[in-house]
């Protein structure tokens, strides 16, 4: 349904038979700005009832900058996903946002928004609401390969690259969970995977968190024989 928004978003006539005021969707935008995956039913409810077209840009500022939490990201990507279905600017300005937030990234940048960010940008071009997959894998691939290349030493990006793994890594590395493995095999079935990248491109990505986690042992062996030399020392 995201892949075919373009055709299927409504007429200038729809958005007349919505709420335009100004009061009432900026508090939606103040709602985005604080969204959780407890209070999805109201703002999608809010959602539906307002015309948002003079807003867009604030509600995508909002959504980015929201101090989201893992288990509200669901209700990101819901919100997003309706969002671009209805609004045919909605698609472009998210990756503008999110090409600046990522374009920009800094070593001093909180992980935990690095996190959000790589995750809402997979999740955003595997589901189809980016819809301008160049310019979004990209964007992916250029902050991936600046994570790997700063961070072999200290690794403070770690959390934000497994979580990526976790999430995206199946769709945009080819690389299945074994969870999800072993259910197949468990129940005999076969699972049509999402066809979003080609093996090719799929196997570029997939050797950048095989560099980075090449970095992860290599720091781990380290501690592993600083540690050794302590308890030798110790005795």
């Amino acid at each position: 349904m995201n892949l075919d928004a373009k055709a299927h978003h409504p007429p200038d006539s729809f958005f007349r038979s919505l709420d335009s005021s100004v009061k009432k969707n900026s508090v939606f935008v103040k709602k985005l700005s604080s969204l959780t995956e407890q209070n999805r039913d109201k703002l999608v409810g809010d959602l539906n009832s307002l015309n948002l077209t003079k807003y867009i840009e604030e509600v995508v500022n909002a959504i980015c900058s929201a101090k989201l939490k893992m288990q509200d990201m669901n209700c990101a990507i819901h919100l997003c996903s309706l969002l671009h279905r209805r609004y045919s600017d909605f698609s472009q300005l998210l990756l503008k946002t999110l090409q600046h937030a990522l374009n920009n990234l800094h070593k001093d940048d909180k992980v935990s928004r690095v996190r959000i960010e790589l995750r809402l940008l997979g999740q955003m071009l595997v589901l189809g609401i980016i819809t301008d997959q160049k310019e979004g894998f990209t964007l992916l691939h250029n902050t991936l390969c600046k994570i790997v290349e700063n961070d072999k030493d200290k690794l403070d990006f770690l959390p934000a690259m497994v979580s990526f793994v976790k999430h995206c890594g199946e769709d945009i590395l080819g690389v299945q969970s074994t969870k999800n493995r072993q259910l197949i095999e468990q129940h005999s079935i076969t699972v049509p995977a999402m066809k979003i990248l080609s093996k090719d491109k799929q196997q570029i990505f997939s050797d950048l968190f095989r560099e980075y986690s090449s970095a992860v042992i290599l720091s781990l062996v380290k501690l592993h024989n600083k540690l050794m030399k302590c308890l030798k020392h110790n005795k």
